[in-house]
Order: structure tokens, then C-alpha cells, then sequence
């Protein structure tokens, strides 16, 4: 379905508003540090919870606390859904559609991005101007210079909402499908996540002789800031999907064997490092050893 595009002229979607009304639906960690961010850039801000306890320190700090979805979003420019997940952000929107029109919703819950998809049909059907949010931080990062959020789905939402979302960080816009910012999001939570795992491994083997994990983190930070710069290397050919040069798979495939017999000779399982073996033995064994071994991306879609 294609996304639902209410005209830029309408003088609820005035991307020059200063400092617009902002509802802010759940007050968890991140929730209620955006909602702090808000207060504090001089937004007059409703706060609403499933849990209503949670509304009171934001009430005594200058927040409206609301006691139902469809009051906090009453008196609002800006509709911030900050919940548990899909299933919440669905229970929750639904049965205030109507109470949501003229506002610009955006979701800063975190989805798949075929899950920001069905809420931007299920927004468009009821004629909602919504706008989906990846947060690229953690709470006491929002407002930093370091806080970046992804947003993607209509445009105009995202004009309309500006003033607003710039204040909690970097604002980037990812383009008109509404998935864009939680696949951009997910993508780089998978990166860290497999590099967190890269130096649990490494500090679980230094521990075998006694080294502290911070001894460890510091030799890792200092190695991997060496290395960085090599991604764009990787990146060039994996764009240009010509495997014919650079490392083989067959000597990384080496590498890694190597770093799993180590590690098991330190008594330390190699379960993060085992899933890359599988790929690299699988080139090696499809006759594509000498192929460069960045070539296991190719491996990676679903068959």
C-alpha cells in the first residue's frame, strides 16, 4: 500500500512551530529520559504509562501526567510512542486512531522493519501521519552530540516533527519506506553485538593466565581502531561482488582454525568463531577456496 501523505499545507504539520507539544506514550529508561530531554528544551510535555506510578516524577518535574493514551495525545503536536514492542504499539494506537489525527505520530519503539511496514499501512488506512524511529542511543545519551536517531516514512512527517526530534539527538531521514530506519538500526546493532562477542572471546582467553577483561578491553580497543579503516576495503569488493583478489578463504579458513585451536587449548569454547569456519569451509568445499573470503556474504541469504 502506498504510504498515506497529508498535504504540507495543513497547519498541523507547520514544520516552523516552535517548541510544540509533545506527548511522550511510555516511560521506561528511554522513554522517560526523552521526556526529560523535552522538559528541559522548554516543550510542554504529557507523559502517559501503563503502569501510572511511573507518570508521578515526571508530573512534579513539569510533565502533564495522563491517564489514558487518548488524553495525553489530546493536547499534542507530537505523539513519541516509546514502548515495549510491536504488540504494545499496536494494543496501544489502535483504539485511539481517531484521537490521533492532526497529529504526527512517531514510533521510537523498537520493530523489524517489516513491523514499522504494517504500522505505516495500518497509519495510512486510518489517515495518520506517522513517522518511524530507530534510537542509535542509549537514555543518558539523548540530547548529547553523540545521540543519533534514524527516521523514515513520510516526509512531511518528518518536516512536520523536526523542531521536536532534533532535540533528542542527530536526526537523520532515511527515505520514504518506513522499514528503512530499523533495518539501518539493526544492521549496526549487529555489528556491535558480533564485536561485543569478538572481545568476550578474547577476554575469556586471556583470563585463562590471569589477565583482567580491562587489560584486555584496552588491547582490543587499540587493535580494532588499527584495523577500522580496512572496512572500506571489504566494502569495495563486496559492492563490487568481484571475489578474484585480496585474502582467500582457504587462508583465513587457516586463520580461524588456528584461533579455535587456541582457544580450546585455554579451555575456552569457540562458539562465536565456529559459525564463520562453517561459511568458509562451505567456499572451500564449492571450489571457491581462493576467492577472496569476504565472499561468505554471498552466503548469507535465506535459501
Amino acid at each position: 500500500m502506498a504510504p498515506h501523505h497529508r498535504p504540507t499545507h495543513d497547519p498541523q504539520l507547520r514544520n516552523d512551530m516552535p517548541n510544540q507539544t509533545v506527548a511522550v506514550l511510555g516511560l521506561g529508561a528511554m522513554g522517560s529520559a526523552i521526556a526529560a530531554r523535552l522538559r528541559d528544551t522548554g516543550h510542554d510535555t504529557a507523559v502517559w504509562n501503563r503502569t501510572a506510578a511511573k507518570t508521578a516524577p515526571h508530573a512534579e518535574a513539569g510533565s502533564r501526567a495522563a491517564a489514558t493514551v487518548a488524553e495525553a495525545a489530546a493536547s499534542s503536536d507530537v505523539v513519541l510512542v516509546v514502548l515495549l514492542d510491536h504488540g504494545s504499539v499496536r494494543e496501544h494506537l489502535e483504539p485511539v486512531a481517531a484521537e490521533l489525527k492532526d497529529k504526527v505520530v512517531v514510533n521510537l519503539t523498537t520493530t523489524t522493519p517489516n513491523e514499522a511496514r504494517s504500522t505505516a499501512a495500518w497509519a495510512a488506512e486510518h489517515g495518520l501521519t506517522y513517522l518511524d524511529g530507530a534510537i542509535m542511543a542509549t537514555p543518558d545519551m539523548i540530547g548529547t552530540p553523540v545521540s543519533r536517531l534514524l527516521y523514515s516514512g513520510e516526509r512531511a512527517a518528518f518536516d512536520a516533527a523536526h523542531e521536536v526530534l532534533a532535540t533528542l539527538g542527530a536526526a537523520d531521514y532515511e527515505g520514504e519506506d518506513a522499514g528503512l530506519a530499523s533495518l539501518k538500526d539493526m544492521a549496526l546493532l549487529t555489528s556491535m553485538y558480533q564485536l561485543f562477542s569478538g572481545f568476550i572471546q578474547a577476554a575469556a582467553m586471556m583470563r585463562t593466565v590471569g589477565v583482567p577483561a580491562v587489560a584486555t578491553a584496552g588491547e582490543v580497543s587499540g587493535w580494532l581502531g588499527a584495523i577500522l579503516p580496512h572496512l572500506d576495503q571489504f566494502a569495495a569488493v563486496i559492492d563490487s561482488r568481484d571475489y578474484s583478489g585480496g585474502q582467500s578463504a582457504d587462508f583465513t579458513r587457516a586463520a580461524i582454525g588456528s584461533l579455535i585451536t587456541a582457544s580450546r587449548e585455554q579451555g575456552v569454547g569457540a562458539d562465536f568463531l565456529e559459525p564463520l569456519l562453517s561459511r568458509l569451509d562451505e567456499l572451500s568445499a564449492t571450489g571457491r577456496g581462493g576467492a577472496d573470503w569476504t565472499a561468505v556474504n554471498e552466503q548469507l541469504a535465506i535459501r
